[in-house]
């Protein structure tokens, strides 16, 4: 299938989800690294497994006395909830935080420009969707369906039973997040244009398992099941 959509020169994504029984810190890492190497994908983005309220697995895990997060603000796939059998929570969060790291590498990038450039997509093209899925995370700590490149806060709008801040002070600081906030993604923008400028003058040909591969017989079952894929074309 991935394939098919490179053939058309498509920029392909995909949602990994994170927590499963099996998985450990150790594993999750292996995984990342199998994708990578052996999958045309361009654009990874993570959940954590989340036992949403009403569903099957909430009420198994119930059932089952494991314990689960009681806040429901937490239930946002971004934050581990429920008790895992092989991490901590601690452990599972720090592998979600790690799994961005892991993938969006400045290796991992000039990977993926290279690997586009070679399957006649233009790489100008993930310019803009690196940033997006990446960059979010990185520097307002959420998922990049939540984020964007302007993020709206409003004074008035805190949760319950916080103190509304004073005028000055919000606005004061607000005002100094934004220009902190783009400095840095102009920053990071032309760390992605000097890498693809550096891949679009490299005469030199380029492929590797993910291209040479003519299907995906080779992924582990594992893997398969975890990877949902998706299309930004």
């Amino acid at each position: 299938m991935f394939h098919a959509w490179r053939a058309q020169r498509v920029i392909t994504y995909a949602g990994y989800i994170l927590g499963f029984p099996g998985d450990t810190p150790e594993r999750i890492s292996h995984d990342i690294r199998t994708v990578q190497q052996e999958l045309p994908v361009y654009l990874l983005e993570f959940f954590i497994l989340t036992p949403l309220p009403g569903s099957a697995d909430h009420q198994a895990l119930y059932k089952s006395g494991v314990w689960m997060e009681p806040d429901m603000n937490k239930y946002d796939l971004e934050h581990v909830t429920p008790g895992h059998p092989a991490m901590t929570s601690g452990e599972w969060q720090e592998i979600y935080r790690r799994a961005w790291d892991l993938y969006y590498s400045a290796q991992r990038i000039e990977r993926i420009f290279r690997r586009a450039k070679a399957s006649g997509i233009k790489p100008v093209r993930l310019l803009n969707h690196i940033p997006q899925f990446y960059f979010t995370f990185l520097q307002e700590n959420v998922h990049p369906l939540q984020g964007g490149y302007f993020r709206r806060k409003l004074r008035r709008e805190r949760r319950a039973g916080l103190p509304r801040e004073n005028l000055l002070v919000f606005y004061v600081r607000r005002l100094r997040e934004v220009v902190q906030t783009h400095v840095k993604l102009a920053s990071f923008y032309l760390h992605l244009h000097r890498i693809r400028l550096r891949v679009e003058r490299d005469p030199t040909r380029y492929s590797d398992a993910a291209i040479a591969l003519a299907d995906d017989g080779l992924l582990p079952t594992r893997l398969k099941q975890k990877v949902l894929a998706g299309v930004a074309a």
